[in-house]
């Protein structure tokens, strides 16, 4: 096993631990714990966004606790949980808290790698967190993540030319009205998206299919059969109906933040960059073909999960509790992707999140379940056929055949 260590030097001059507080506006708010041995705790994670983030908390730990040590450590190995276990039975390497997706949440649990959130709680309602983050975080009816960040697919719109349609039914009757003005000739295109990425299209149908259980964690799925068919007709016609062209989802999101289209679906983790740059737009939920036909998009949440392993349990779930909650209005700054925890944006964010938000509570989460996947592709097969204009019976009868179990 291989595994490329970045261990944070959390040992800081003064200057340095004030020009993170003058320049950057931080608070500080690492927890003074009892402990007068030295504790060292290992983050082991994969994504390179949130490397400044656990820097950060590494530092103030320190800042807080003299005699702990906070690790962030990169993990370059393609699968975090096999690393996890080799390195925590090996008991030479072992990670105290980990990153990982709620979706491999059987998995960790079967290895023996999920301690359980006993100690904070308090902070993991739905008076800090959307229901889906903390169902997110369960298995098998106890709490065992701590909810950092997640993803879901929204649409924006660019609120210069347009507010948040209902239905495409809505966006059909702007686009039978458009005229082109000086104000919107840089407009090329009223709606597009990424017709081939399984998350910006997913939720088309996804109120009629169900994989996993209200939990996400029962190997089974279940499919208004009628129901889908119904919204998978109107999901083809789209196609034609706006001239929906072949383009990937930042070819769109360029267009949109250059004020060439009105409308896209995108992932929630791509607003960082629509932040960035000088459109002003808003978010709705990605809306349903006609009137009475519902969607509802897919989300997955990443969690920090404390190792049984780790011989200082107690201290690793309190920097499980910081990194997921008491530092977690820094980050989006830090990583781009935006909190769990739905009460620490500012007063302009609160506002345009808040159907981010809505969207990620009502949101269908990946399954936990082990071999979950299978029925994603299965899935994505399906829309696939369903939008190259495939017979859409058979499309459907197929895909019910094989995740049928």
């Amino acid at each position: 096993m291989k595994i490329l260590k970045r261990v944070t030097a959390v040992l800081l001059t003064a200057v340095v631990a004030v020009s993170f507080t003058a320049c950057g506006g931080r608070s500080e708010h690492a927890k003074k714990l009892n402990i007068d041995t030295a504790v060292s705790i290992n983050i082991w994670y994969q994504d390179d966004a949130y490397t400044s983030y656990l820097d950060y908390i590494a530092q103030q730990f320190h800042k807080a606790n003299e005699f702990i040590t906070v690790n962030p450590v990169k993990v370059e190995e393609n699968n975090l949980l096999d690393a996890v276990y080799n390195g925590s039975i090996a008991q030479n390497n072992v990670a105290d808290v980990y990153l990982m997706e709620a979706s491999d949440m059987q998995r960790a649990y079967l290895m023996g790698l999920t301690a359980e959130n006993d100690a904070y709680t308090q902070y993991y309602s739905q008076k800090h967190f959307p229901v889906t983050a903390v169902n997110a975080a369960c298995y098998e009816g106890k709490l065992y993540g701590y909810p950092v960040t997640f993803h879901t697919a929204v649409m924006v719109y660019n609120k210069k030319y347009a507010t948040a349609p209902e239905n495409f039914e809505q966006i059909e009757a702007f686009l039978n009205s458009y005229q082109v003005t000086d104000e919107n000739k840089d407009v090329n295109m009223i709606v597009g998206w990424d017709s081939q990425d399984l998350w910006t299209n997913y939720a088309f149908g996804g109120s009629y299919v169900d994989n996993g259980g209200a939990q996400g964690e029962d190997a089974e799925s279940d499919v208004q059969t009628e129901a889908l068919k119904a919204a998978m007709t109107e999901y083809a016609a789209l196609q034609n109906t706006f001239g929906i062209v072949d383009k990937t989802q930042e070819e769109y999101k360029q267009m949109f933040m250059n004020n060439q289209l009105i409308y896209t679906i995108l992932d929630s983790t791509q607003l960082a960059d629509l932040n960035a740059s000088s459109v002003d737009y808003g978010i709705c939920a990605v809306p349903g073909a006609k009137t009475g036909f519902g969607t509802q998009s897919l989300s997955d949440t990443t969690l920090a999960m404390v190792n049984p392993y780790s011989e200082n349990t107690d201290t690793a779930k309190a920097v499980a509790q910081a990194i997921s909650y008491d530092y977690a209005d820094l980050l989006e700054k830090d990583t781009g992707y935006i909190s769990a925890r739905t009460d620490v944006a500012d007063k302009n964010k609160k506002v345009l999140y808040q159907p981010l938000y809505e969207v990620y509570a009502k949101s269908d989460s990946y399954a936990k379940y082990i071999g979950a996947d299978e029925f994603y592709v299965r899935y994505s097969i399906l829309l696939h056929n369903i939008w190259k204009g495939e017979d859409l019976n058979e499309s459907v009868d197929a895909f019910i055949k094989a995740v049928s179990r």
